[in-house]
C-alpha cells in the first residue's frame, strides 16, 4: 500500500513555522518549544519578519527566503494574512500547511469569505490544508506535533480525530490514553474522511476514536468508516445533538450538523460504535484494545453479593445483553463447593461457597467452568477490592490468571469497596481484564464489546452471500 497524503503531515521531515513565537517557557504557547520538548528530530524553520533568531535558530522573515525542502508550514498569523501566506508555501512547493489561527468559518463573515479562499487555494495549488482552528497533528511514534499546547507522548496504539484541541490537552479523560491524533478542526479541505482513511491503514494503531461536531463529507466519511470499521474498532462522540447544541457547533468549527438520528442510523450500519459521553468513550477504548469482541449477548456473572448481580440484571438488558443458561456441568461444579441450602444459577453467588473454602480455590474453579461454558460469550465478575490488610479477600490475582486461559472471551470486572482505583489497577495489569468503577458501566463495556462482535459476524456473512 503506498504513503497515505496525510504521511507528510504526520511525519515530516522539515517545518517551517510561519509567524513563530519569540517568547518560550510556561504560558507563552511556543510550537517550537514543544516540538523539540516531544521530541522532533527534523528541520525547522522558524519565519518572522521581527526576530534573527528564535530558540537558538535562524529566523527568516519570509518562507519564500529558505530555498530548502520542506514537508509542512505550520502558519500562525492575524487571520487576514493566512491566504497569502499559504499561498506562498504553494509557490515554494510546500506540500501541506496546518492553519492554526481561530476567526474563519467558526466566526463572522469575513472569517467564512476567508475559509473559503483556502479552500481555493488548495484545489487550485495543490496544497492540502489541515485547519483552520486547529492544534494540527499528533504523533508519538514520530515524535512530532505541531500543537502550541503541550501534549504528553505516549507511544500507544489509539488514533484520535477530533474538532477540538480538547480532546489532544484531555485525552487522559476521554480515550485514556493518545498515540496520534488529527484535528480537522473547520475542515477547510482535509476532513475526517482522509484522517480515518490514514488511521484505517496505519499499523501503529489498533483502536480509532472520532469526535465529531458535523460532517460536511459525510457520505464520504461513510463510504471509509464502512471499510475501515472491518479492521479496526472505531468509537465516535457525536456532539451537537440538540439545536442549541448545534448553533455553539457552527460557532466553534463551523461545523454543519445534520439530524443526530441519521448519524446514529448511519453508526449502526458502518460498523461505528457511538458512545454516549466521555465515560464511554474511555471504557470502550480500553475494552476495545485489551479484549475480544463477544460472538453472542449470553453474560455469565461471578458475584461476591447478591444484591450487586440483581443489580447488573437490568444494566445487561439495557444493552441488549442477557443472562447465559449455564449448563448443568457448570451449575454442579460450584454446587460441589457450596453448602447444600444454596441454589446455583446465574448470576452465580459464590460468596457462602468461599466461606466454605477459600477465596482463590472457589474462584478459580467457579471462572474457568464459566468460561469454558458454550452458553457464555462474555463474563462479568463482580469482586471486593479490600485495603491491604484485608488480601485474603482480593481476587484480583486469580481472576486475571484465569482469563489470560481464555483470551476468545471478554471479562470485564466491577469491584466494589474501600480501594477501589488502586486493586481495578491491579487487575488489568497484563491486558486480560478491564475493571469499571459502577455495574452501569461495566455492562455498557459488555455491550460495546457484543455490538462489535456481532458487526463483524453480520458483515462476515453478507460478504459470504455476496
Amino acid at each position: 500500500m503506498g504513503k497515505h497524503h496525510l504521511d507528510f503531515f504526520m511525519s515530516p521531515q522539515s517545518v517551517a513555522v510561519i509567524g513563530a513565537s519569540r517568547k518560550s517557557g510556561d504560558g507563552n504557547f511556543n510550537v517550537i518549544e514543544n516540538m523539540l520538548n516531544f521530541g522532533f528530530k527534523g528541520n525547522i524553520y522558524p519565519v518572522n519578519p521581527q526576530a534573527r533568531d528564535i530558540m537558538g535558530m535562524p529566523c527568516y522573515k519570509d518562507v519564500r527566503d529558505i530555498r530548502k525542502p520542506i514537508d509542512v508550514a505550520i502558519v500562525s498569523t492575524p487571520r487576514d494574512l493566512v491566504p497569502k501566506m499559504v499561498k506562498n508555501c504553494a509557490g515554494c512547493g510546500i506540500k501541506g500547511t496546518i492553519v492554526v489561527p481561530q476567526g474563519f468559518a467558526d466566526a463572522d463573515e469575513t472569517g467564512k469569505a476567508l475559509q473559503k479562499q483556502l479552500t481555493e487555494i488548495s484545489q487550485r495549488n495543490g496544497i492540502r490544508i489541515l485547519g483552520p482552528n486547529t492544534l494540527g497533528v499528533v504523533n508519538a511514534f514520530s515524535g512530532f506535533t505541531s500543537s502550541f499546547m503541550p501534549i504528553k507522548r505516549q507511544k500507544v496504539p489509539v488514533g484520535v480525530i477530533c474538532q477540538s484541541g480538547i480532546f489532544f490537552v484531555g485525552a487522559s479523560v476521554f480515550t485514556g490514553m493518545m498515540g496520534k491524533g488529527i484535528d480537522v478542526a473547520n475542515g477547510c479541505d482535509l476532513g475526517f474522511a482522509e484522517a480515518l482513511e490514514y488511521f484505517g491503514q496505519d499499523k501503529d494503531i489498533r483502536v480509532i476514536f472520532a469526535h465529531i461536531e458535523g460532517l460536511p463529507e459525510g457520505r464520504r466519511f461513510f463510504e471509509v468508516a464502512g471499510e475501515v470499521a472491518r479492521r479496526k474498532p472505531v468509537i465516535a462522540l457525536k456532539t451537537a445533538k440538540t439545536g442549541q447544541g448545534a448553533r455553539a457547533a457552527s460557532s466553534h468549527s463551523g461545523a454543519l450538523v445534520g439530524r443526530h438520528e441519521v448519524f446514529e442510523a448511519v453508526f449502526r450500519q458502518t460498523g461505528i460504535l457511538s458512545a454516549g459521553d466521555a465515560g464511554e468513550v474511555l471504557d470502550g477504548t480500553k475494552a476495545l484494545l485489551h479484549l475480544p469482541p463477544m460472538k453472542g449477548n449470553r453474560v455469565g456473572v461471578i458475584t461476591f453479593t447478591g444484591a450487586g448481580g440483581i443489580i447488573l440484571i437490568d444494566a445487561l438488558q439495557e444493552q441488549g445483553l442477557e443472562l447465559a443458561a449455564l449448563s448443568d456441568k457448570t451449575i454442579q461444579t460450584v454446587k460441589t463447593l457450596s453448602p447444600d441450602w444454596m441454589p446455583i444459577h446465574n448470576p452465580m453467588d459464590v460468596w457462602p461457597a468461599i466461606m466454605k473454602n477459600d477465596l482463590n480455590t472457589v474462584y478459580e474453579k467457579a471462572l474457568t467452568q464459566v468460561l469454558k461454558d458454550p452458553s457464555v460469550d462474555g463474563v462479568m465478575c463482580i469482586a471486593i477490592a479490600p485495603d491491604p490488610p484485608e488480601r485474603f479477600l482480593d481476587a484480583t490475582g486469580v481472576i486475571q490468571e484465569t482469563a489470560a486461559r481464555f483470551p476468545e472471551k471478554p471479562v470485564v470486572a466491577y469491584l466494589y469497596g474501600p480501594n477501589q482505583a488502586a486493586v481495578s489497577e491491579n487487575l488489568e495489569q497484563g491486558g486480560h481484564v478491564v475493571s469499571l468503577p459502577s455495574l452501569s458501566r461495566a455492562a455498557r463495556t459488555l455491550g460495546a464489546l457484543y455490538r462489535r462482535g456481532r458487526f463483524l459476524k453480520m458483515d462476515t456473512a453478507r460478504r459470504v452471500a455476496g
